[in-house]
């Protein structure tokens, strides 16, 4: 299939503290995507592109999910005070979504 510069997608970028699902999946254009990046999207938020919106809508819940956890396990007590990541994977083992604790391990 061919996308031009004014096709939409499904763009999903990671979470933050206080991301709700509409705040991190979006449907967007080339063009509008540019001007996501011109305001202050960075490659580091991991946007992915998607076709499909429930494969987008899944996405960012995965995202959402690993976030929520990791801040969890950050505000836990000390049992937890060595764990620095948080990954989601699939029963084969494959990595479906990852995240850093914030701060030093907690």
């Amino acid at each position: 299939m061919r996308y031009g510069p004014d096709h939409k997608f499904w763009v999903v970028v990671d979470a933050t503290r206080h991301s709700t699902l509409e705040d991190i999946v979006f449907k967007a254009s080339l063009r509008d995507l540019e001007l996501q990046f011109k305001g202050g999207l960075k490659i580091e938020e991991n946007p992915t592109l998607f076709t499909d919106r429930r494969d987008a809508e899944s996405e960012a819940n995965g995202r959402l999910m690993a976030k929520r956890a990791a801040e969890a396990i950050a505000r836990s007590d000390a049992k937890f005070q060595d764990v620095t990541r948080i990954e989601l994977l699939d029963g084969d083992g494959k990595v479906l979504f990852e995240t850093d604790l914030p701060g030093e391990g907690k």
